[in-house]
């Protein structure tokens, strides 16, 4: 399981996927929108280009440098804060890492936890190639989260049907044992881009209202 520090929630108001910040007006923010996206790194580490889940390429105008030091010339999952659009150029505002949930075994993952969190949604990307979660975790501070809570996804079996495979996941996540009193929002994705047209996907996830279990065919 990864320590939720790196995860970079967005403690910022989470903007819509889908629509920009602001509908009306024609300020510098009026075209502000964000989407989920597989960004790239330059010979220096400065983000240059990214696909937007809805498979839309961007150059962006000027290089982007951020402070979790990429390193050169990879590709990163992160949700995209940019302006207005022109020829497929946009000025980026900001670039936000998105934790990359990679499913493990139980042989490679030999302790998990599940303890309860909050679930908004959960969806594949147009693209298919991540399933995405929204979700809502519990700390103790306003201001930061704890470096020891964990959370993973776990690759509980793998069986066959007549379309394909289906996968089995679990979220795991580790409280330990850390106050509850503040609430952060964010999103992780899982990459389902080795798997193939007709299999299934089932994600179980703990929440505090119960045990929650999503299925997907792609």
């Amino acid at each position: 399981m990864k320590k939720l520090f790196v995860i970079v929630f967005l403690l910022v108001a989470m903007v819509s996927c889908k629509y920009g910040l602001y509908e009306t007006g024609d300020s510098e923010l009026s075209y502000l929108r964000a989407d989920f996206v597989e960004a790239s790194t330059n010979g220096v580490g400065a983000f240059t280009s990214a696909v937007t889940d809805d498979g839309v390429s961007l150059t962006l105008s000027p290089a982007l440098y951020v402070d979790w030091k990429p390193k050169a010339r990879a590709v990163y999952r992160a949700m995209l804060y940019y302006d207005k659009v022109e020829n497929g150029v946009t000025k980026p505002i900001s670039l936000q890492s998105v934790l990359l949930l990679k499913p493990k075994t139980k042989d490679e993952e030999k302790e998990w936890h599940t303890d309860p969190l909050g679930l908004e949604s959960i969806w594949i990307s147009k693209n298919k190639r991540y399933a995405n979660l929204s979700l809502i975790i519990k700390k103790g501070s306003n201001t930061s989260l704890s470096s020891a809570q964990k959370i993973g996804v776990l690759k509980e079996a793998v069986t066959k049907h007549e379309k394909g495979k289906a996968y089995h996941f679990l979220l795991t996540h580790y409280q330990a044992g850390q106050p509850e009193y503040y609430s952060v929002k964010g999103y992780v994705s899982i990459p389902i881009y080795n798997y193939y047209s007709g299999d299934s996907l089932y994600i179980t996830v703990n929440t505090y209202k119960g045990k929650v279990v999503k299925s997907f065919l792609l």
